[in-house]
């Protein structure tokens, strides 16, 4: 079992920081990462390496909607596909979809506006929360992961002031659950991804 805590995840938002501004991922149990993207909605002929990093450029140099992306890679047994300018995977057909038959923790954060964690299984939401208000929490087993939530510095009865940094808390918060750890290198170089929308296409990396 994972014992991670936020300050575990402090690189992501120093090696990261355009992306750690707002993007989605999600954490699929026991699934490939073609068949992931695949569950997200990408068609699997459309395949290719894809850079994060071109990604987030297109989202902030753009003035039109940059084209929504998802670029998979896999960790301990889960298939994690980050969304550096949507959040797909927070929709309820995606979410069910992605977790039919097996697991997803999925994580949406847009900074100082939005910390939102699900956790669901075989398409039942479980657990839904915003990190600013955990206290707040829906879902058919909302209090299954208080005891991980107070260790990673998010007080189930919001009894106490939040972490400094609710976006690395549900990054801990998230590895605690899946037993997955994201690290630096994860998201280093092109990964498998694809193009989720119509808008102008992105260059093959």
């Amino acid at each position: 079992m994972s014992a991670a805590i936020p300050h575990d995840y402090a690189w992501f938002h120093e090696t990261q920081p355009d992306l750690a501004e707002a993007y989605c991922m999600s954490y699929v149990k026991g699934v490939s990462k073609a068949e992931a993207l695949r569950r997200l909605g990408a068609e699997e002929r459309l395949l290719r390496s894809l850079p994060i990093a071109e990604a987030v450029e297109a989202c902030l140099c753009g003035e039109d909607p940059p084209p929504q992306t998802a670029h998979a890679f896999h960790v301990d047994g889960w298939s994690v596909l980050v969304e550096p300018t949507g959040c797909q995977a927070c929709r309820p057909e995606r979410y069910r979809a992605l977790s039919a038959g097996t697991e997803l923790v999925s994580l949406r954060v847009v900074m100082d506006h939005r910390y939102e964690f699900r956790w669901v299984v075989d398409g039942v939401l479980r657990t839904l929360f915003d990190a600013r208000s955990p206290q707040i929490r829906r879902g058919t087993d909302p209090d299954a992961l208080n005891a991980h939530m107070s260790a990673v510095g998010l007080e189930p009865e919001g009894v106490h002031p939040g972490p400094e940094d609710p976006g690395a808390a549900v990054l801990a918060l998230a590895e605690r659950v899946t037993g997955a750890r994201v690290r630096p290198g994860h998201l280093a170089g092109p990964l498998l991804g694809a193009q989720l929308d119509a808008g102008a296409p992105l260059a093959s990396g």
